[in-house]
């Protein structure tokens, strides 16, 4: 009876360690999937946020874009307004702003604006802004009733934009790029690039 007794618990603790064994295998196939989706979860919950803000400024800045209207200083109040509404979001992660001129409330940015390197612009057309140029301060952007050549706004001159309601105001939008860093360096790469735009029509004058 001892013998058998003594065989039945040999069995027993093989086959409670067989099934250990076997829950450690399963554990480590599957943790391996269940820190991608947690790593992943996060990732897209930060990016998310950073897509919430970037909107949320962009909306802001071409609001004041739109008020401004032909005001010398309306880019200035732009980069200021997108600034602001940035304040915890670090600026080196910040691209490019271009400041366009759109055809409707839904243009895309000019491929030519888009190509431009560095601060610039094209003519007529846009202005394009650095992180740097958001600091920038008021008097650098020289001229009172019109752009000087030195003036990073010089390219699409607020004085020049249409905002008389007879002739049919312009449409002003506000693009940007950011840049969002991957924290748990799981996925390939460094990080994903975000974009997004803002267009509202200059408020109407009757001259």
């Amino acid at each position: 009876m001892r013998a058998i007794a003594a065989l039945r618990r040999r069995l027993r603790d093989a086959d409670g360690n067989r099934q250990r064994g076997a829950v450690l295998v399963e554990f480590a196939i599957i943790a391996p999937v269940l820190v991608l989706i947690v790593a992943a979860i996060f990732e897209f919950g930060l990016a998310f946020r950073d897509s919430m803000t970037l909107s949320n400024a962009l909306r802001s800045g071409a609001r004041v874009g739109s008020n401004a209207g032909r005001e010398r200083a309306a880019d200035y109040t732009i980069l200021k307004s997108v600034e602001a509404a940035m304040t915890e979001f670090p600026t080196a992660r910040v691209e490019r702003i271009i400041v366009y001129k759109a055809s409707t409330a839904d243009s895309a940015v000019p491929s030519a604006c888009l190509a431009v390197a560095g601060s610039g612009g094209v003519n007529g057309s846009c202005n394009v802004y650095l992180a740097s140029d958001m600091a920038r301060p008021l008097s650098d952007f020289t001229g009172t009733t019109s752009c000087t050549g030195s003036s990073p706004d010089r390219y699409w001159c607020p004085t020049t934009r249409q905002n008389q309601q007879a002739l049919g105001a312009d449409y002003l939008g506000v693009w940007m790029r950011i840049r969002y860093d991957y924290v748990t360096n799981v996925f390939p790469g460094t990080g994903i690039t975000i974009r997004d735009r803002a267009i509202m029509r200059l408020e109407p004058r009757l001259t």
